[in-house]
């Protein structure tokens, strides 16, 4: 009586050193109190068998606010999405590819976000189709892009970003085989932080790349995880607010992924929390979705 089973002693040992992983991090990490009452709710998370990646980063400085896990590539679903679009508007800028080319729906219906599936037109000219997977994770118009750019190339970019820990790994799928690879894409929390920080900063992005960019990400209406918790209004009409939030989201079966930058009056930073679940109870989510709120009630106190 009272000796755990192996396996479970060893879940426990990793709960344990995914929490303590978390809390050395903020401890390191230059102001990271201010975000005492997201690390709570991760470390909550974490004893519980979720596994985190989180970085948080002052564009400014580039200096480190909050770490934990940041390295650990993770599924990302719809965040993929970013350096996919960084591609093709760079392609669109240096004169390869033709903003009003059409390009073809792809066969695979694929279901989930999007409105592509939805419309009658089986072509788009390829700036639509861009806005289309910016603006609501559209994955047919996502799996068409890839199409047209290729995972090679995409690859290529991200690796000369310094993204060598992070891939687009498939098109999206409704279902994957034993030949798919389990998931559309993966991502170090650390790799895509840098990469909105770099957009934000113009570093390695030329200004014409990266303000297409920006315009298109702020397109997109998610805003019910980290902006939440900022008021970000999803349908802002034709006036400056105090915070501004640019972002991408990910969702899918198990998995919660989110990265952005939030520009505020006193401080903009990077951010990206991408978390995996075991467990996809309707309270575990709720849990997880809180813990994503919470960053954005600590990142709103910080950048004002």
């Amino acid at each position: 009586m009272g000796t755990e089973p192996p396996a479970r002693t060893a879940s426990l040992r990793g709960e344990r050193r995914s929490a303590i992983t978390l809390r050395r991090a903020a401890r390191r990490a230059p102001g990271s109190s201010r975000l005492s009452a997201t690390m709570r709710d991760l470390e909550h998370l974490a004893r519980a068998g979720v596994h985190i990646g989180i970085q948080v980063t002052d564009v400014e400085t580039g200096h480190s606010v909050l770490s934990g896990d940041a390295h650990v590539p993770m599924p990302i679903g719809a965040v993929g999405i970013l350096p996919m679009l960084l591609e093709v508007t760079t392609r669109m800028h240096e004169g390869d590819l033709d903003p009003q080319q059409f390009i073809s729906r792809a066969d695979d219906d694929v279901a989930g976000s999007g409105l592509w599936r939805h419309l009658e037109t089986p072509e788009l000219p390829l700036a639509d189709v861009t806005a289309l997977a910016a603006a609501s994770a559209d994955r047919v118009a996502s799996n068409a892009l890839l199409e047209l750019v290729g995972t090679e190339s995409v690859t290529r970019r991200m690796t000369s970003l310094g993204m060598t820990r992070s891939a687009i790994l498939d098109r999206f799928r409704d279902e994957r085989g034993p030949d798919d690879a389990p998931h559309a894409a993966i991502g170090s929390a650390r790799e895509y932080a840098a990469l909105f920080a770099r957009i934000a900063r113009r570093e390695g992005i030329s200004d014409a790349v990266a303000d297409h960019l920006t315009a298109l990400l702020a397109m997109q209406r998610d805003v019910s995880l980290v902006g939440a918790s900022m008021a970000v209004d999803p349908f802002p009409v034709g006036r400056e607010d105090d915070i501004i939030l640019v972002n991408q989201v990910g969702r899918a079966p198990g998995m919660r992924a989110e990265s952005g930058v939030a520009f505020g009056r006193r401080r903009s930073l990077a951010y990206a929390l991408f978390v995996q679940m075991h467990d996809d109870a309707l309270l575990t989510r709720h849990r997880v979705h809180r813990a994503f709120r919470t960053l954005g009630e600590d990142i709103l106190e910080i950048i004002g």
